[in-house]
């Protein structure tokens, strides 16, 4: 059984209605690893669903937080906004309404393409609107048992007056530098005295908590949130997970300080980019909007849930992406063939479903192998039509249907943009338009034997790319040949250089007269 049906399985035996949550701090560009979130939480909703259960799942985005560090790649002159919630900062662009807006629009934007069906949340609204204010004035009430709790687990005990809130500075507009100190009523007072990363303006007022004049701070608010809004499950990051960490003493203070209780967790580890981890602040992204320009959503979907959530994962948009296509594509395979039903063929089953943006297709698609489509778009150049002839013409599309044709159009347009921003040099090349005669004099006799016996083996028969790429082999071995030194005069005589992309796939991709001719042309000597 796959682990998203084990905690759907476990959520239906607590009974009632679930709600999965997921959500971030919107610090700068949201990159895959955030996606985490999202992806668990809309996989264990359709899980529960698809059980009879009754569902929902949210993304609640935390842009009442404060600008710690100012995020790649936006100027230093952010520097002077330190301290203010995201959701008060100016868009570093025109065309969106603020910095939350301008990080968060993309990814909000791609929900739709993902499948992905989640109610969204902006935590300053919340605050706003006045909603969390009775669990303000509780956590106000009961700060000296919040106090005990969290002092558990640090090393330097919190003051005899603190209190579970940040107020909003009325004179600068930060909330990171402000100290609650006393409250009564609706309102909390407050001094601006700074913090570690900005110094405070020395302000003293105070801050009305039902007009969302300030939040809690996150040990308290994080523990509010799941009784608000009733989560009962939510993954987050590993570090939420440690002894003594988030979730733990939200635990405690959920229970003991609001009367609910704690959602089932899902703690997840984090994803790298080619083995560094992804850093909003550090540019060390990847985002939704960058993979659907190489990759089908259905691949994301499958990158997560192929592997469990506190299993490392490490995505690379260079050739390791190809693996992964080829990986999903295999998985394809197997999931409508049938198999032999065995307990791993049962999981990868399960994964492909989960894969799924929208419920799995009544019957198998047609694919392009994404290596194929990779070297066919620079052939075809723009010339699309003529890839989808030729695409027809390899096999690769029999009798397809208008959604067939539709993932071979966004597979070889995912493929060109592939090529252009990810693919390493020798896979990117450009058919010579004649052969040079100093590539036809560096080739050695043996070559141009095995290059003439390819041609006539063109002549009479069709290959599809992994036999032709056989082939080549074969002849060289039959010539007495190193399959290496034929591949190298291949790649001379119709790029110009000694390397390329796979044979097969390269030979299959342009038009076969041409080939022949090439081929002839180059063994004369």
């Amino acid at each position: 059984m796959h682990w998203v049906d084990e905690v759907a399985e476990e959520l239906l035996r607590r009974g009632g209605k679930q709600v999965i949550a997921s959500g971030i701090s919107i610090s700068g560009h949201i990159h895959i690893g955030h996606s985490n979130d999202v992806f668990i939480a809309d996989g264990v909703r359709r899980a529960v669903e698809e059980r009879g259960g009754e569902a929902e799942a949210f993304w609640y985005a935390d842009d009442f937080d404060p600008l710690r560090r100012v995020p790649w790649p936006l100027p230093p002159s952010y520097q002077r906004y330190l301290g203010m919630p995201y959701a008060h900062l100016p868009s570093p662009e025109e065309g969106f309404e603020n910095f939350v807006d301008y990080f968060s629009r993309g990814f909000l934007s791609s929900f739709k393409d993902f499948g992905l069906k989640l109610t969204v949340f902006f935590g300053s609204q919340v605050y706003r609107s006045g909603r969390m204010a009775p669990l303000i004035r509780l956590s106000l009430e009961r700060a000296g048992e919040i106090r005990e709790i969290l002092n558990r687990y640090r090393e330097k005990p919190l003051p005899e007056d603190w209190l579970p809130y940040d107020p909003l500075c009325e004179n600068c507009g930060r909330i990171s530098t402000t100290r609650a100190y006393d409250w009564s009523g609706p309102y909390v007072k407050y001094v601006c005295e700074g913090c570690s990363y900005v110094g405070g303006c020395g302000h003293e007022g105070k801050a009305d908590y039902t007009r969302g004049e300030g939040k809690l701070t996150w040990r308290v608010e994080w523990p509010a949130r799941w009784k608000l809004l009733g989560v009962t499950c939510e993954p987050f990051g590993k570090d939420h997970a440690v002894r003594g960490g988030s979730y733990e003493t939200g635990k405690l203070i959920v229970e003991r300080i609001f009367g609910g209780e704690a959602p089932y967790p899902i703690p997840y580890e984090w994803v790298s980019l080619r083995g560094e981890r992804m850093s909003s602040s550090r540019g060390v992204v990847f985002t939704l909007s960058q993979w659907l320009s190489i990759a089908e959503p259905e691949l994301l979907r499958y990158f997560i849930f192929r592997s469990k959530a506190m299993k490392s994962k490490s995505f690379d948009p260079g050739l390791p992406l190809l693996d992964l296509y080829d990986e999903y594509d295999a998985v394809e395979e197997l999931y409508f063939s049938g198999g032999e039903g065995g307990k791993r063929e049962e999981q990868k089953a399960r994964i492909y479903e989960l894969s799924q943006v929208e419920g799995v297709p009544e019957r198998k698609p047609q694919r392009v192998p994404f290596r194929f489509a990779a070297v066919l778009s620079q052939v075809v150049g723009g010339r699309e039509e003529r890839g989808m002839e030729i695409l027809r013409e390899r096999g690769f599309l029999v009798q397809p249907t208008e959604e067939d044709l539709e993932r071979a159009r966004g597979r070889l347009r995912r493929a060109g943009n592939w090529v252009r921003e990810y693919a390493p040099e020798w896979m990117r090349f450009r058919v010579l338009d004649s052969l040079p005669g100093e590539v036809r004099e560096r080739l050695t006799e043996a070559q141009r034997g095995a290059l003439s016996r390819l041609a006539s083996d063109l002549r009479e028969r069709d290959y599809d790319p992994v036999s032709l790429h056989n082939r080549v082999y074969e002849l060289a071995r039959e010539r007495g040949m190193d399959p290496p030194e034929l591949f190298r005069a291949i790649y001379l005589v119709f790029l110009g250089r000694e390397a390329g992309p796979r044979v097969g796939n390269f030979l299959s991709a342009m038009e076969r007269d041409f080939v022949v001719f090439r081929l002839t042309e180059a063994s004369r000597a």
